[in-house]
């Protein structure tokens, strides 16, 4: 983790970055089991048609989210499928907000994995969604709105009561907060209305929303301050109490990032990048592929 340019020295800054916006169901959705490869989605019905809610941070939990969805129907055919990069806002300040889709590269798995379903506004593929261009600029501005609540950063080094952090955004239904073992928060998602794709009712984030209950709330993974590790107060490092800015030791491999022996997964740890599960499946202590694009050792829920 802490090898990531966006954990560097003269990028660590106390406030929230952008990790993605993603397309999500707002009813559960199941797998087609028939399907070899569930990410391959051609199916219409895994559009964005019943899709109420956006977020901000990863998501992921009990339900089948959309993934690497096909081109729509609405969507020229000059207009860019694959990742370009040369789409993303240009400027120092969006370099700030989202280090990792400048330094890391995140964007060449966002925009194939989720914004690809942006697009998608409707299960036919006729309304128009969001192209890659739009659902870039829709993101950043969202993100940017949104920003660092003021006492989350007041709370940098200490720690916030679960229910006082989960009204700074809205509300237990209206956030999933993500913590390791510890209590240490690590991420943030919030969920929006969608767009019908209409001229009166445009495709993209809309106003604040309660988030589904199946598979984000309820989510081990995305809301685990509250669900996988039920804390009573939740803790908000600084730079230097991570360990890889600041006056903290400097990135590299040691005892408290990375794993031992031959395990590749192991708690606090991103495991080996993955697509599917089955990238993880042959990995000693993964148990499947996370919505960050990396194998984890935390257990799915059923």
């Amino acid at each position: 983790m802490c090898g990531k340019k966006e954990c560097a020295v003269d990028a660590m800054i106390p406030a929230l970055t952008l990790h993605g916006m993603w397309p999500s169901y707002a009813t559960p959705v199941d797998e087609d089991d028939s399907l070899e490869d569930v990410s391959a989605i051609a199916d219409p019905r895994r559009s964005l048609r019943t899709t109420t809610a956006m977020s901000v941070a990863a998501g992921g939990g009990a339900c089948f989210w959309p993934q690497m969805c096909t081109k729509p129907t609405w969507l020229p055919k000059s207009s860019p499928w694959t990742y370009d990069p040369s789409l993303l806002p240009q400027g120092t300040e969006y370099e700030t907000l989202a280090p990792a889709w400048y330094s890391d590269s995140l964007g060449s798995h966002e925009w194939p994995k989720h914004g690809t379903c942006a697009a998608w506004a409707d299960e036919t593929g006729t309304a128009k969604g969001l192209d890659q261009k739009g659902y870039y600029d829709a993101m950043f501005t969202l993100a940017a709105a949104e920003g660092t609540p003021k006492t989350l950063v007041d709370a940098m080094g200490g720690s916030v009561p679960l229910k006082e952090l989960q009204d700074i955004f809205g509300g237990a239904k209206r956030v999933a907060l993500g913590c390791t073992p510890r209590c240490e928060l690590v991420q943030v998602l919030t969920c929006y209305a969608q767009g019908e794709g209409t001229e009166s009712s445009p495709a993209g984030p809309g106003e604040r929303a309660d988030c589904p209950c199946t598979g984000v709330r309820d989510s081990h993974y995305d809301n685990s301050c509250a669900e996988a590790h039920a804390c009573a107060e939740v803790k908000i490092l600084s730079p230097e109490q991570t360990g890889c800015g600041g006056g903290g030791p400097k990135p590299g491999p040691g005892p408290a990032h990375k794993c031992t022996g031959d395990v590749q997964c192991c708690p606090g740890v991103k495991g080996p990048p993955c697509s599917t599960d089955a990238d993880c499946g042959g990995q000693s202590g993964c148990d499947h592929c996370a919505h960050s694009g990396f194998c984890t050792d935390q257990v799915r829920p059923n």
